[in-house]
């Protein structure tokens, strides 16, 4: 089906977001991740993945070994840590890249909603 795919300023598309668990329990330092999402847009090989996004405040070590991250804050604050110690927050309106290959310490601060884009890399056969 081709036609355009609405998203508001809620993050809110087609359907609603729905409970779900995204963040491994193992990578959780502190805090409980209760998760809330929607999907918008996948590739059938997964490649490409736009989504909402929402959790409750928790810590976690993040890594993306072959996905690139794109996201834009709609609501709440994170704050993530760089690899050198060096610590970025985010709030409403603004937007990160975590390339891939990073590994970050990811902190939502204040429950955080996020409309993301995740692109990962498929290796060619």
């Amino acid at each position: 089906m081709n036609k355009i795919i609405k998203i508001g300023r809620d993050g809110v598309g087609a359907v609603a977001l729905e409970k779900c668990s995204v963040v491994p329990a193992e990578a959780i330092l502190s805090g409980f991740a209760s998760e809330l999402a929607a999907i918008h847009f996948e590739r059938a090989d997964g490649s490409l993945v736009i989504g909402t996004w929402q959790s409750t405040p928790y810590a976690e070590m993040l890594s993306y070994p072959g996905g690139t991250e794109y996201s834009v804050v709609l609501s709440g604050k994170v704050a993530i840590t760089n690899p050198d110690g060096s610590v970025e927050t985010f709030g409403a309106g603004e937007s990160y890249i975590l390339p891939a290959g990073i590994e970050v310490r990811f902190e939502v601060l204040e429950t955080m909603r996020k409309v993301y884009v995740l692109f990962t890399e498929k290796p060619v056969h």
